[in-house]
Order: C-alpha cells, then sequence, then structure tokens
C-alpha cells in the first residue's frame, strides 16, 4: 500500500467528511462531481505549532551523535538526519534517508552517495566533506557515543571519493552494515559540528532547526525552508515539552496544553480511550524489558538457577497483569522483526514449576538455602517496576520459598548510579526495537549488563564472522547457534515484547500507524509527514 492509501485508511470518518466537504467545491472546479470529490483523501494543511510532551529532566541533551533517553531521541529525529532508514518491514531503505545510493561488494568497503541538492539548516550544501566529518566524529575512539562502532570503524577508515561520495573501509568485514546505517544516532551533521553543551547553534538537515532549548522544560524547533524533501515539512514548528512524571504528561494531554504525548503509561490506555478528542498508538515492534541477571555473580553463577527462573513465570499472567494485554508474549529472545528471529524455533516456555524446582536443586539451592537476590527498577517507567514487582511475586510464590526475591524501586537517579552498579545483581533496562545484530552488540560489547558471554565461550568470535557472511543460508545457521547459546546460558529474562503507546489529538494528522523502531513511527519520520486539521 503507498503511503498515500495508508495514510487515507487511517482519516476518522469525522475528518473525512470535513476535510472532502471543503475540497468538493475545488474539485467541482475541476470538473468532478461532488461524488468524486467526496472519494479524495483529505489533503495535509500548512502552518501551526505541534506541541509534544516528553517525561525527561534537566540532565536532557542534544547531540546528534549520542542520546541517553527518550526526550533525547525526539529532537535529535526533529532536527537531524541518517543516510538511511528502517521502512515498515525494518529493512533500511534510501526513501526518507540522505543517501541516493549504498553498495558494497565484500562487506568491507562500503560507499555512501548523497543526493543532490540537500542543505544544513544554515544554507550550505551537504558534501561528502560532511559525510566523511561526521562517520569520523562517530567513530573516534575517545567520544562515548562510538562504543558499537569501535570494532568496525576507526576515522582512518573514512575517505572521500568525489563531491557527493564517501567511503567506509570498515576493520572487518560486516554485510549487516546497512542497519547501522539506519541507526537514529548515524547522522550527518556539518564539518566542526559541537553537541549543544559546546554550541547551542544546532546545525542538521532535518525539517526543523532549532530556534531554543532549555534541558528539562522545552525545545522550539521551526520549519527548514529549503528541506530537500519536497513540500514539507508542514508544520510552521514543533515545541517539545518535558514533563517530571507520567502523570504530568498525561494531564497535559487531556487538559489540551500539548497535542501529543511520548510513552505513555499502558495503565492509562483505558482512560485514554475514553477521550473523544484523543488517539492513541499502540505498537509491538519489539521493545523490551528484560530483567538482567549478572551471570558472574551469586546467585546467578549457575546457569540451571538462570534457567529456573525463567520457568517459574506464568508469562500470560505476567502481561495480563503489568501490561493489562498490551503486549505480546516472548521466549526471552528479542529482534521479532529480525528475519532469524527464533532461528531454533523453540516453544514458548511454559510455567514449570516441578522442573524449576528440580534445577534448582541441582544447583544447591533449597528452602534452607534459598536464592536470594532484590530486583531494582527506576521509578520513571511503570513498565519496569511493574514487571519487577510482578516477577519477584510470582518467583516466591510458585518455588514455595525456595526463592526468595524482593523488589526495589529507585529514583530516576538509577540511570546514572545503580544501573551496572558495582554489586548489583539484579536489575531491570529497556531497549527500543533493533535488529538482531545490533541488539547483541549493544548488550555485550557497549552495555555489558549481564556479563554475558561466559570466559569460555566462543559466541563472540561467532557473532564477527556471522556479520561478514553474505550468505544468508550460511549466515542463519550461525545465528542459530548463538541464539541457542543464549537461550540456555544468557542472564536475559524477556517475558514479553511491550507495546510502545502514544496519545494524541485527533487534530493531528499524518501518522502512519504501524509497527515502529521509535515511538509515533519515528516522530512521522522526523515530524515532517505531520500536519494539523485545525
Amino acid at each position: 500500500m503507498e503511503q498515500n492509501d495508508q495514510f487515507f485508511s487511517e482519516v476518522s470518518r469525522r475528518n473525512f467528511v470535513k476535510g472532502a466537504g471543503a475540497l468538493a467545491v475545488g474539485f467541482g472546479a475541476a470538473g468532478l462531481s461532488p461524488l468524486q470529490a467526496l472519494a479524495a483523501p483529505m489533503l495535509p494543511k500548512k502552518g501551526g505549532l505541534l506541541r509534544v510532551g516528553v517525561v525527561g529532566d534537566v540532565k536532557d541533551m542534544l547531540d546528534a551523535h549520542y542520546i541517553v533517553s527518550i526526550p533525547d531521541i525526539v529532537r535529535l529525529n526533529v532536527g537531524f538526519e541518517t543516510a538511511m532508514v528502517y521502512d515498515e518491514n525494518f529493512k533500511p531503505t534510501y526513501k526518507d534517508g540522505l543517501a541516493e545510493e549504498v553498495s558494497t561488494k565484500d562487506g568491507i568497503n562500503w560507499i555512501i552517495r548523497l543526493k543532490k541538492g540537500i542543505e544544513f539548516h544554515d544554507g550550505k550544501t551537504v558534501t561528502a566533506d560532511d559525510l566523511v566529518y561526521s562517520w569520523q566524529r562517530m567513530s573516534d575512539p575517545a567520544a562515548k557515543h562510538s562504543k558499537a562502532l569501535r570494532p568496525f570503524l576507526n576515522p582512518a577508515g573514512v575517505s572521500k571519493v568525489d563531491n557527493r561520495t564517501a567511503k567506509l573501509t570498515l576493520l572487518q568485514a560486516n554485510a549487516d552494515f546497512m542497519v547501522t546505517l539506519a541507526g537514529y544516532t548515524s547522522t550527518v551533521v556539518p564539518v566542526g559540528y559541537e553537541n549543544f553543551a559546546k554550541n547551542p547553534l544546532q546545525i542538521g538537515t532535518g525539517p526543523y532547526k532549532l530556534k531554543s532549548f532549555t534541558p528539562g522544560v522545552e525545545s522550539t524547533h521551526v520549519r527548514h525552508n529549503n528541506y530537500w524533501d519536497s513540500g514539507k515539512p508542514y508544520l510552521d514548528e514543533v515545541r517539545v515539552l518535558s514533563f517530571a512524571d507520567t502523570t504530568a504528561l498525561t494531564n497535559a494531554l487531556q487538559g489540551g496544553q500539548i497535542d501529543v504525548a511520548i510513552n505513555v503509561p499502558i495503565a492509562m490506555l483505558p482512560t485514554l480511550k475514553k477521550n473523544r478528542k484523543l488517539d492513541i498508538y499502540s505498537n509491538s515492534a519489539g521493545k523490551i524489558t528484560p530483567i538482567c541477571l549478572v551471570i558472574d555473580m551469586d546467585p546467578f553463577k549457575d546457569a540451571r538457577t538462570r534457567q529456573a527462573l525463567k520457568m517459574l513465570i506464568n508469562r500470560k499472567n505476567l502481561m495480563k497483569q503489568v501490561l493489562s494485554g498490551n503486549g505480546r508474549l516472548s521466549n526471552d529472545d528479542y529482534s521479532p522483526a529480525d528475519p532469524n528471529y527464533n532461528s531454533n524455533k523453540y516453544p514458548m516456555q511454559e510455567q514449570d514449576i516441578k522442573g524449576a524446582l528440580k534445577l534448582l536443586a541441582d544447583a544447591g539451592f533449597s528452602k534452607s538455602k534459598p536464592v536470594v537476590f532484590d530486583l531494582k527498577a527506576p521509578d520513571d517507567d511503570a513498565a519496569l517496576s511493574g514487571l519487577a514487582k510482578a516477577f519477584v511475586e510470582q518467583v516466591n510464590t510458585a518455588s514455595g520459598g525456595v526463592v526468595k526475591a524482593t523488589a526495589t524501586t529507585v529514583a530516576t537517579g538509577y540511570w546514572d548510579t545503580t544501573y551496572m552498579a558495582a554489586g548489583v545483581n539484579a536489575f531491570m533496562t529497556y531497549y527500543n526495537p533493533k535488529p538482531y545484530f545490533p541488539q547483541f552488540s549493544g548488550m555485550v560489547f557497549s552495555y555489558p549488563e549481564t556479563h554475558f558471554p561466559e570466559p569460555t565461550s566462543t559466541i563472540k568470535d561467532l557473532y564477527y564472522k556471522a556479520l561478514g557472511e553474505v550468505d544468508v543460508k550460511k549466515r542463519a545457521a550461525m545465528v542459530s547457534r548463538m541464539q541457542k547459546e543464549e537461550h540456555e546460558r544468557g542472564g536475559y529474562i524477556i517475558p514479553y515484547f511491550v507495546n510502545a503507546a502514544d496519545s494524541f489529538s485527533k487534530k493531528v494528522q499524518g501518522i502512519n500507524k504501524r509497527n515502529s523502531a521509535l515511538p509515533l513511527d519515528y516522530y512521522g519520520m522526523h515530524f515532517k509527514n505531520i500536519w494539523l486539521d485545525k
């Protein structure tokens, strides 16, 4: 289905009749009958201010290549763009990206050619010099944001071919590198770019340019008049407002102070659905809220203990209790949109109390020597703290006292202090949807949360080999081996995939309601497809 057809199918009957009626006169003048006029989709309108709410604080930041939280991603997507983006099937595409072409023959040498006539916010034409600078900055070994890229690229591997073309020579073959090109932090910036902390004048290629930014309060972005995608954007201005918590966020939406609320609590969906002025966008593209068990710390050093905890839980009941059913079951695997998801075709893990207790007994645990741990979760996301509490209740009850776990909700400073801190052996985290290889890289190399893999494992070598394998069947066989080891010996417990939920005023149009890697379908591709039915 083409985008216009998809858009048309989602226009509410009220808005359709209102828009088509307004257009009927124009179509009549063009020789169309009123019936033909009514069959035409409502056309986007220019102008207006879109107010977007998101939970944030004074730690909000703006760096084209580095983010920490959802507010950072929102602001990143307003003003900056990547060479490629994901389509509705999670495959990299040029359509809404800056690249005209991306190619490789060996998985090592990658050629990126820019579209013609793309301008930065300051009017400068984007050239290969900017591509080179961007990728050198992204791969700078001294930078925080280069962790995931370091195994594949260093600044010396980036070179200019011609005025619109750059070449990336990887340190090792990566047949899946288009996924990196489509990652939302792989943006193109001008030569000399510095983040907001060093330079408040933020220059990108996106449909909106930064006018002002006060961390923890709001940012204002105004239309980029020479934007490369003809006719877009539609809005005059996008304002991103930070709220202290989800209660304040949803109250502002219902009160009309904002037009869009990003990441609304699942528990609020029934209330928001009753509001006739609001619409809901909820999808299950693969967001995970894993329970992280650190595998080289007691009481999780024995893989049987980790397996037993997976077997003690009732996943359906957890999803019902925590998400009110707004998700889909997971078997501790991740990346459901990846073509090699669950390559071993494991059946869904059912609750198996008898089997779990045997594993715990074999690992040396009993009522007199129970499995004791405290599962920590942040207070800024009910989906995390709710799962922590429900998980602990289930394993304690099902084990009959062989497991004595507690759940502690900690302040949002958790992300800076408690998360992966020394001595913490069990905690909650979250990831937005990613294909398999980037997610594996993140949890093993960038943020080794569970300390997986074990010292004797060869899975890291297998990962690099699989990345460089261009034969689809051979790669799938390698992924199958990787996933088998993760399934049997990993430290993640992923009971389900969480629906990402956003809510917005029905006057907000142009949102493509499909499974997406980020909230609000990538924010309408940098908010450029969104318009207001004023």
